[in-house]
């Protein structure tokens, strides 16, 4: 799995920021991730011997729910630290995937069909592969963040956000909205509060090298620059 940090430096898409937007770096660490993952493989790894082997069959079952429990921990640490993780379809496929090992589980134990064993045995094996693409993309995506100044008061310009899912119309501290790009990546929309500044921002979770150009972001990025220094010049 990469563990890759946001580097500024290389983001060519800071040197063509819309005006009054500033790039900010996203704080990521998966390390943590990448730690409960390794671990999770090892209930995984017995799991294949037993798979292939008969002795032992009767903790078939046990052994499967303790790698599934170790990898939904994984998986939260890692969904858990970027906001609308859960919108990106890998995200989504790995959330399917961990959901169909844990319904099959809990019917294999609840009906006492353990001769069925080998259904959540080989959703779990899926769950694995289907987990790594989506942390490891995940961890890929240190696209910076943007922001611009926003008064708490000013509502939102939504005549220049084509194509948002729009959440709240006000500022809020949190999200507010969910931008889908052409190619898949997702876009966030939120306020945040640094002190006594309150900013409108966008958090776009998409790789760095595959940032698309501003113009098919849904924002009419003057507009929305426009009405900040309004509320800005007003207060």
């Amino acid at each position: 799995m990469r563990k890759d940090y946001p580097d500024l430096t290389r983001a060519a898409c800071v040197d063509d920021l819309p005006d009054g937007w500033t790039a900010n770096e996203i704080e990521q660490d998966f390390t943590v991730t990448l730690f409960v993952f390794s671990w999770a493989l090892l209930p995984v790894g017995f799991m294949v011997v037993m798979a292939i082997s008969s002795r032992y069959a009767q903790h078939r079952i046990t052994l499967a729910t303790a790698a599934l429990v170790m990898l939904v921990l994984a998986f939260w640490t890692g969904a858990g630290q970027r906001r609308s993780s859960l919108h990106e379809p890998r995200m989504q496929l790995a959330v399917a995937s961990l959901a169909s090992s844990a319904l099959c589980l809990g019917l294999l134990w609840g009906l006492d069909m353990e001769a069925w064993w080998w259904v959540a045995y080989g959703l779990i094996f899926g769950t694995v592969a289907t987990m790594y693409v989506a942390l490891n993309h995940l961890a890929s995506c240190n696209a910076p963040a943007l922001s611009i100044p926003w008064s708490t008061k000013t509502p939102l310009p939504l005549h220049a956000m084509s194509g948002w899912g729009i959440q709240n119309g006000r500022w809020t501290n949190g999200r507010m909205g969910i931008f889908r790009f052409e190619h898949g990546g997702v876009c966030t929309l939120y306020g945040s509060v640094d002190g006594e500044e309150t900013s409108l921002c966008l958090e776009p979770l998409v790789p760095l090298s595959d940032v698309p150009e501003f113009t098919v972001w849904g924002l009419d990025f003057v507009a929305l620059r426009d009405a900040s220094l309004t509320s800005l010049s007003e207060e």
